[in-house]
């Protein structure tokens, strides 16, 4: 099997190659931790175990390599001094989740959505493919959706539920939303790394893609059996991804599923029982990582077409809603932290 480029990048010896200390790179080479796939499929406590280094040299460590593989990211300080602002987001189309989000999903890095099955994870990726098409003025960039489908079929009636009160509360939107959302169904691992690197890079060059929406990255990679190679073809998807949104300007989204775990002590800190699968090998491929799930609170409320709100109701109709929560697990800009929020007939709508 040729290797490609991509792949070669993770799994060559790129420890001459860092900017660390000369003892740093001593100890990973006695201990065979010479590659990017190697190291950065290790946990922080074994890399301290293994060289034998403190944990300040381990998580310089890790940086170094992160940076190198991954495109360079941009400073605020950066930014500053070429005149340039925040990147660009996309609204969710509720006012609380974007404060909560700083502005939104941006356009830049990967954005995972992980949480139990049920919790709402499509139910926000349908309506970021809604909301992507809304003009900037609108919040969003103006461009169409490239959604790849890994799990299941494409939710077209529940689409077509969305766009029929989306177009009831923005005006300024494309004459359809459906035209606007490419959709390609990808049966295993090997075609989802191929789409990534051959496919979708054609589709964004032809094509106003300002979204591409991976529904799910687990699936795939889940059903295959564990091995080095798999890792290195989830590296080489990671590294992919990263660069079409450096280069294109694009917002992605991955939504991810999890698996139950033993005890408290999760990765990167969620205090549940469950943890994001794939493990620290996509872990440390993601800039933003956000936990959705379901609360025990329920709001009884009647729904206004003029609104993204759901309002309590002492009068009309009254509709019970289960309350979900969106919670911060990691990201560069955000702290820890959660919104609630709920999913109706409209789509995915704050709670007042």
């Amino acid at each position: 099997m040729m290797e490609s480029k991509g792949s070669h990048k993770w799994t060559k010896n790129i420890l001459n190659e860092l900017d660390i200390n000369p003892k740093i790179v001593v100890c990973a080479k006695k201990a065979g931790y010479v590659s990017a796939s190697s190291i950065l499929g290790a946990s922080h406590n074994e890399l301290e175990e293994k060289l034998g280094l403190s944990s300040f040299h381990i998580k310089n460590f890790i940086d170094a390599v992160t940076s190198h593989v991954l495109p360079k990211k941009t400073s605020a300080w950066d930014l500053s001094q070429t005149g340039e602002g925040d990147p660009k987001h996309i609204t969710l189309g509720c006012q609380n989740l974007d404060n909560f989000l700083g502005g939104g999903v941006p356009a830049q890095g990967i954005t995972e959505m992980t949480g139990q099955s049920g919790s709402g994870k499509t139910q926000i990726a349908l309506q970021l493919s809604l909301c992507a098409q809304l003009p900037p003025v609108a919040g969003g960039l103006g461009k169409g959706v490239a959604y790849i489908c890994t799990e299941s079929q494409f939710p077209t009636a529940r689409l077509q539920q969305m766009v029929k009160h989306f177009k009831a509360q923005h005006s300024k939107g494309p004459a359809s939303y459906t035209d606007g959302i490419f959709v390609h169904h990808i049966p295993d691992m090997d075609s989802l790394v191929d789409c990534v690197r051959y496919q979708l890079p054609c589709l964004l060059s032809q094509r106003p893609i300002g979204l591409v929406v991976l529904d799910s990255v687990a699936s795939p990679f889940r059903a295959e059996e564990s091995n080095m190679e798999n890792k290195n073809l989830l590296y080489t998807l990671g590294y992919q991804l990263h660069q079409l949104a450096a280069t294109y300007h694009i917002a992605i989204v991955a939504i991810n599923q999890v698996t139950s775990v033993i005890g408290n002590n999760n990765l990167y800190g969620h205090s549940g029982n469950v943890v994001p699968t794939l493990g620290l090998t996509w872990a440390n491929l993601v800039t933003t990582r956000l936990m959705i799930g379901r609360t025990d609170s329920h709001v009884q409320a009647e729904q206004t077409e003029g609104s993204r709100q759901v309002k309590k109701s002492s009068s009309k109709t009254i509709v019970e809603y289960n309350v979900r929560e969106l919670e911060v697990i990691f990201c560069p800009w955000l702290g820890k932290k959660s919104c609630p929020f709920v999913v109706t007939s409209k789509g995915i709508e704050d709670v007042e």
